[in-house]
């Protein structure tokens, strides 16, 4: 599976920046779940260590809802990425 430059501990901080909450949710497989709950939007992906590089698809997902949801548009969603590098 292909990974990006971006860890799972930034991914985590700009979510959180943008409003989400997050709580972790045992189960087969665990999951993190974030929810927006200005706008409904909820993004789910597993509870990765902070310091592992985000696999690519989670990234599309993160930024497809953001985009969808008005959040944050891919321009600036990727900005504030750098920044929490």
């Amino acid at each position: 599976m292909t990974t990006t430059e971006v860890t799972y501990g930034q991914l985590d901080r700009v979510l959180r920046s943008l409003g989400f909450s997050s709580r972790l949710v045992q189960g087969k497989p665990p999951a993190l779940h974030y929810e927006h709950k200005e706008t409904g939007a909820f993004i789910t992906v597993p509870p990765f260590p902070e310091s592992d590089r985000v696999l690519e698809h989670h990234l599309v997902t993160v930024r497809v809802t953001l985009d969808g949801f008005g959040i944050a548009d891919p321009i600036a969603f990727a900005a504030q990425v750098q920044k929490a590098g």
